[in-house]
């Protein structure tokens, strides 16, 4: 099959998604028009998702092919899923969005595809749930019962390491890694049994973690080799976004499934952004092959591209900035002892001197963990009240209007996960007010019983569900979501599947938001909020990857002994060490350092101790660093250091 995009089609791609009078410049044009099998390297901020999404746009205008098969994207969340949703026009839609083609993570394909059916084919039976919560809640009930297992397990890890050992997609024998044995531990042992036997019975119940559906999806491609062609049948295109953060576990099911010289496979991502699957090692799977590039970014400008240009992993493509971005000399705040909790402080007189409008102001670190007792620098060294993972409130709220409202009303304090836990903490809520109780076990719901009833009863529509809270976080963190029609749509899909009326749909009607038990908004969660009104969101490395700000502080932490300065300091003064490119720490630390360096539109700032740049500072002034202290900017001194 030939398909063939046209400069009138790429033309139309340009009308829908970019602002008047602009156009894709000439790199993006050859990827939109590229129909064989290449991968897209894309720097920081350079608009691979619009390109990504003008191609499919693209593509759905020609819909049906005539060889009658589809189009496949994959990606490890919903948000690209849903953006994609939001762009397309109905008639775009329509033909995206129904078979043959598939739109989905990487996980829900796999579960979907292969290990159900594979499942299935085993053991004669449907799995129950593919649910690391509901996987190790199996586990820890035997595991609890295996007094000797436990006592071995106690200084290996406990639970968490038991769980996490893999299983051989030929044997479904219990193995370090899908290739690898436990170390010291022969089969022939009865601890190994132990380990073997309680995995085992987990899995012939039906509860699988997420890693063991990669397994038996490994297991279903071995044995019965003629899937491989049925998905060639199905897919003629085969996309993949944000192929750094793909594990290798995940590339070899895509490798074995898809080859590229029986479809067009094209994988889009950008190797030195790879901070979420294993960075070191023989784990750096992504190897893009035959590239296009994005060289160039819409998000920053020369003073920062030329930091970005030393302070990454691969050097392969230019880095150009955006020569209408006026951004600002990069910043190192340098403090002494005794001086971290001023930071912030420090780096919001610098957002004052600048004079940036915009208000996206971030204070990021790698370690979140707090390490402050070690007297180890983290992100609680600077914000003592930082807490890396917020846990959805447990109020009891009157009605479903009162849920909506307090998600809207936490979700730019919180992530898409939590306001997702509120959303089903109302649900369950609605359920037992109703009178409705688990048909297993007659007990009222939780949020974790609706999510298990409701993919057992209807797993399409649930994860339509989950793609609509997912896009309705995304209208709450751009102020456009109304807590009414967010209420109704929750009702909607509720009552198709528990079907509430009469007096007991009082709570899914009730439009009186019960302000009462609203939560106390005058202590935001992990927000530094100045003196001036200036606020200034905190967070880790990973949280933030993939956003843009006005202005992002780096802060110094100490990971594994040694803390980003101490390890980057030649990076930060533009020099390029081959033996430091080999070392795995130096490896991980750039990584983290690009991304975080990569967010600000304006202005990049790097807080670290003054010891970690002393008798370093004229190198770094001459590749484009201003270095001041923490006094001298809270005291408005003018003098740089």
């Amino acid at each position: 099959m030939t398909i063939e995009i046209t400069e009138s089609d790429i033309a139309y791609a340009e009308k829908l998604l970019l602002p008047a009078g602009q156009s894709f410049d000439g790199e993006r044009r050859a990827f939109i028009r590229c129909v064989e099998s290449r991968d897209v390297i894309a720097c920081p901020g350079s608009g691979k998702t619009t390109a990504l999404l003008a191609k499919i746009l693209i593509l759905a205008k020609k819909m049906p092919f005539e060889d009658d098969r589809g189009i496949c994207v994959l990606t490890h969340t919903n948000v690209a899923i849903d953006e994609i949703k939001q762009q397309a026009d109905h008639a775009a839609a329509d033909a995206l969005f129904r078979y043959p083609n598939f739109f989905g993570t990487i996980q829900g394909f796999v579960d979907q595809f292969l290990a159900m059916p594979g499942y299935r084919s085993e053991f004669q039976k449907p799995i129950v749930a593919i649910d690391n919560d509901r996987f190790f809640s199996e586990l820890e009930r035997l595991y609890s019962k295996d007094y000797k297992l436990r006592g071995w397990m106690e200084h290996k890890g406990g639970i968490s390491t038991l769980g996490n050992y893999w299983l051989h997609p030929k044997t479904l024998k219990v193995g370090k890694s899908l290739d690898e044995p436990i170390s010291k531990l022969g089969e022939d042992t009865s601890t190994y049994q132990r380990i073997n036997g309680i995995r085992k019975e987990v899995l012939e119940r039906g509860f699988l973690s997420y890693n063991d559906a990669y397994s038996i999806a490994l297991r279903y491609l071995n044995f019965v080799p003629a899937i491989r062609q049925a998905f060639q049948d199905r897919f003629c295109m085969v996309f993949l976004d944000e192929a750094q953060d793909t594990y290798e576990h995940q590339f070899r099911v895509l490798d074995t499934l898809f080859q590229p010289d029986k479809l067009v496979l094209q994988r889009i991502g950008d190797p030195n952004q790879a901070i979420f699957g294993p960075t070191t090692g023989s784990n750096m799977v992504w190897s893009p092959k035959s590239p296009l590039h994005f060289s160039d970014t819409q998000r920053y400008g020369d003073t920062i591209s030329r930091i970005l240009s030393s302070v990454r992993l691969q050097d392969d493509i230019s880095l150009r900035a955006c020569q209408s971005r006026n951004s600002y000399p990069p910043q190192i705040i340098a403090f002494l002892p005794g001086e971290e909790h001023q930071v912030i402080r420090a780096f919001v007189e610098l957002i004052h001197s600048f004079e940036l409008s915009e208000d996206t102001y971030y204070a990021i670190g790698w370690v979140g963990k707090d390490n402050t007792a070690k007297e180890k620098l983290c992100i609680p060294t600077y914000f003592p009240q930082f807490t890396g993972f917020q846990k959805s409130s447990s109020k009891q709220f009157s009605n479903l209007i009162s849920y909506t409202a307090y998600a809207i009303q936490i979700a730019k304090l919180e992530c898409v996960k939590c306001f997702s836990e509120i959303i089903l903490q109302g649900i369950a809520h609605a359920l037992n007010d109703a009178g409705i109780k688990t048909e297993e076990s007659n007990r009222s719901y939780t949020s974790h019983t609706v999510k298990i009833h409701w993919k057992c009863q209807d797993e399409e529509g649930y994860n339509e569900f989950r793609s609509q809270i997912a896009c309705s976080y995304l209208q709450a963190l751009g102020s456009h979501l109304d807590a009414i029609e967010f209420r109704d749509s929750i009702k909607a899909a509720l009552t198709s599947i528990w079907p509430i009326n009469g007096e007991k749909a009082t709570f899914l009607i009730c439009d009186m938001i019960d302000f009462a038990n609203q939560p106390d908004t005058k202590e935001p969660i992990n927000q530094f909020i100045s003196d001036s009104g200036i606020i200034v969101n905190v967070g880790t490395v990973h949280s933030v990857k993939g956003e843009t700000h006005a202005a992002t502080l780096y802060l110094e932490t100490d990971y594994y002994g040694q803390t980003d300065a101490k390890r980057l300091i030649n990076f930060l003064k533009g020099k390029r060490n081959p033996s430091e490119l080999g070392k795995e720490r130096h490896k991980e630390n750039l990584k983290i350092a690009h991304v975080a360096f990569s967010r600000p539109k304006y202005l990049l700032a790097f807080a670290c101790q003054t010891s970690s740049v002393a008798g370093h500072k004229k190198e770094l002034k001459d590749n484009g660093w201003e270095i001041r202290s923490v006094p001298g900017l809270i005291m408005g001194r003018e003098e740089i250091a």
